[in-house]
């Protein structure tokens, strides 16, 4: 039996930014899954012994049943989680739904909002919104988590003052990854050597950052598409399982290539 011991649900395909290096675009997704068929994957990973799930798109706050799917995953036993532009994470929202989310993660890629707004997040004030965001995460007592992704715009960047001012309990930094049926159109403006990124890390390492490079990338996410199949990054190429609600969590996975192994030593499985 092959261990999933945390998934990533992009659930959600729409997003309401349009960042040159997304790796996760959907863009022929005909009809996303509905509130009832999440649920029903929500419940297979319960039983097959998931531990922890990430909500993520597109921009999952941007999906109405969000906060639904996040009671009913709690409800079956699960750590919560969500990744976010930040959009949807309102005092409404978390007044709400707080005491059932139990990591937010906001993605800031840059201290520098003209750096932000030309990787395609924002129109100039998205990290202020980060910074006030955060800020109301913490206040509900919601563990915080801030995803970077370093490209040839933001690789030089020194983005301590920033994760100083937010203090993130996590602070996870990526290399930026192409995918060639996905975002190689723009990748290759804003890729970056292993030697760069690792200079980068160094920059930054009394900050502790999680860092992970390309090659611990590939194969170590479970991840599930807004159609309800699982898919991985095999060789810079996404290929997709069957459909879960068809065959089953069991044979879905086998169905694509995931190790285990690399997610432990990427740091994927820590104190939630």
């Amino acid at each position: 039996m092959i261990e999933l011991i945390s998934a990533n649900f992009h659930f959600w395909p729409f997003c309401n930014f349009n960042c040159k290096y997304c790796f996760v675009r959907f863009q022929n997704i005909p009809r996303p899954l509905s509130k009832i068929e999440c649920f029903k994957i929500i419940k297979s990973l319960s039983q097959y012994g998931t531990k922890k799930i990430n909500f993520v798109g597109g921009e999952p706050t941007l999906c109405q049943f969000l906060g639904d799917l996040i009671q009913h995953s709690k409800k079956s036993g699960i750590i919560t989680s969500i990744v976010s532009n930040g959009t949807g994470i309102t005092k409404k929202f978390i007044e709400k739904y707080g005491n059932v989310i139990d990591w937010i993660g906001l993605s800031l890629d840059s201290g520098n909002e003209k750096i932000q707004k030309e990787l395609g997040r924002g129109n100039g004030g998205y990290v202020k919104s980060v910074i006030d965001k955060s800020g109301l995460i913490k206040q509900y007592g919601i563990k915080l988590k801030t995803n970077s992704v370093i490209t040839r715009l933001n690789h030089l960047e020194d983005m301590s003052w920033i994760i100083e001012k937010i203090e993130p309990d996590r602070w996870k930094v990526f290399q930026v990854l192409g995918i060639q049926n996905n975002n190689m159109h723009t990748f290759q403006e804003l890729m970056i050597t292993y030697k760069e990124f690792q200079q980068y890390i160094r920059r930054h390492e009394h900050l502790n950052p999680i860092a992970e490079d390309n090659e611990s990338m590939i194969e170590s996410y479970v991840m599930i598409d807004p159609l309800g199949r699982f898919f991985q990054n095999s060789g810079n190429y996404y290929s997709f399982s069957r459909l879960i609600l068809k065959v089953g969590v069991l044979n879905a996975l086998n169905d694509i290539k995931y190790n285990n192994s690399k997610l432990l030593k990427r740091g994927g499985l820590y104190v939630w």
